[in-house]
């Protein structure tokens, strides 16, 4: 499906490139979170991280990367704090910032993520106290609440953007994995079955018909 880009900040734009990522999920090996919007289905980088094979250098780099577009935002939001469009470049720099630290920790030091994703979310909770009802910031939310260890309220705002758009793909498939960390096998293989109706050849179709299966063992 396609996906509405049209809230992406200039300065977004400017330093993403668009590569494929999925984020892991700690729930029995299913595939990971999708990202609601193109900007952060990205490895959103100004330059390519210098590759390493240590975990701890690779998120120095990244911090010395996102540091000075977090305080430029930062900066420009203390003269405008109710700026939606420089609440929302925040939130997605968050994400796309832990995102990228998610993954270089994963397999050594697990959940040094979660203090950014809670700083996404607040900034996503913000953009959203200023104008609500888009479904691809709301969905955004809900994953940063989720790596923020709030499922349940992850569930609450993937439900109220499934209302808003019952078509964004993403969201489906994400509530699927939201539900099943929760617990609820039978609301995330209903999930993952709306992700199926909607994008039945999507990029994460194979993973919610494996996921489907895996909720049918005992």
């Amino acid at each position: 499906m396609a996906i509405d880009k049209s809230h992406t900040s200039p300065l977004v734009k400017g330093i993403i490139i668009f590569i494929a990522l999925t984020f892991v999920v700690s729930i029995g090996g299913v595939a990971g979170l999708s990202s609601c919007s193109a900007i952060n289905q990205a490895a959103q980088t100004a330059q390519q991280t210098p590759a390493s094979t240590s975990g701890t250098a690779t998120v120095e780099a990244l911090n010395l990367q996102y540091t000075p577009v977090i305080k430029a935002a930062e900066a420009s939001l203390t003269a405008d704090p109710k700026n939606y469009d420089l609440l929302l470049q925040q939130a997605e720099a968050y994400f796309s910032w832990a995102a990228q630290v998610q993954q270089a920790t994963q397999d050594t030091n697990p959940g040094q993520d979660a203090p950014i994703w809670k700083a996404a979310a607040t900034y996503y909770a913000r953009a959203l106290a200023v104008k609500s009802g888009d479904a691809v910031t709301m969905g955004d939310y809900a994953v940063s609440l989720f790596y923020s260890n709030e499922t349940t309220t992850a569930i609450s705002m993937g439900e109220k953007a499934r209302v808003i758009d019952p078509q964004l793909a993403q969201n489906l498939f994400n509530l699927g994995n939201f539900y099943w960390k929760a617990g609820d096998k039978a609301k995330a293989k209903a999930a993952y079955e709306s992700y199926l109706v909607v994008a039945p050849t999507g990029d994460m179709a194979e993973a919610a018909k494996k996921n489907i299966a895996a909720l049918a063992q005992p």
